[in-house]
């Protein structure tokens, strides 16, 4: 066991990873992590701008798992909460600039109207993603804005590059969700 987790280890900061999780997200897991690396990037100097980009794409990919894994567990019945399964991944590109991974199983039915929404955001300038934002949250006004994609569209908005994804079907009814943002 100690052999094949330093390896990993060493996998994993070869590939620039800084943060990896995997196992139940709930929302207080979302704060903690969000939280911790916050701080860690403060700590490295690093600009606040990277910082706030960063933290804001980690929020939204870990609020994904929370609402729409398909993975869930019960929590303990004096806290009536619930958590979702889920992986994590924050690093750094090559050229510096920071990324967040996020996977978690999501309903097969899904994926039709998840793949749509992303390829449309996939084809938008910066200027459009911005339009598009302020004419969602017109639409779904901010009481309702569960389900109207709009993490998606702030995720593209600090992102450098279109938004990376992929979803491989698990069985007849599930599949895993993974979507890369790389920030700017």
């Amino acid at each position: 066991m100690k052999t094949s987790l330093f390896k990993y280890y060493e996998e994993m900061q070869g590939k620039g990873v800084i943060l990896y999780f995997n196992g139940p997200v709930s929302q207080h897991m979302v704060e903690s992590i969000a939280g911790l690396m916050r701080t860690k990037m403060r700590a490295e100097e690093t600009c606040t701008g990277s910082v706030q980009r960063v933290f804001a794409v980690l929020v939204e990919q870990m609020q994904n798992i929370v609402r729409y894994s398909s993975e869930r567990h019960a929590d303990s019945p004096e806290r009536l909460g619930e958590m979702a399964h889920g992986q994590v991944v924050v690093g750094r590109e090559k050229d510096g600039r920071f990324f967040v991974a996020c996977g978690n199983k999501i309903l097969t039915d899904d994926s039709r109207s998840l793949v749509r929404h992303l390829r449309r955001l996939q084809g938008m300038t910066k200027e459009e993603l911005k339009a598009y934002y302020r004419e969602q949250r017109k639409l779904h006004g901010a009481g309702t804005l569960k389900g109207a994609g709009l993490g998606f569209v702030e995720m593209a908005r600090k992102a450098s590059r279109p938004l990376d994804y992929d979803i491989v079907p698990v069985d007849a009814s599930t599949s895993f969700f993974s979507m890369k943002v790389v920030t700017q």
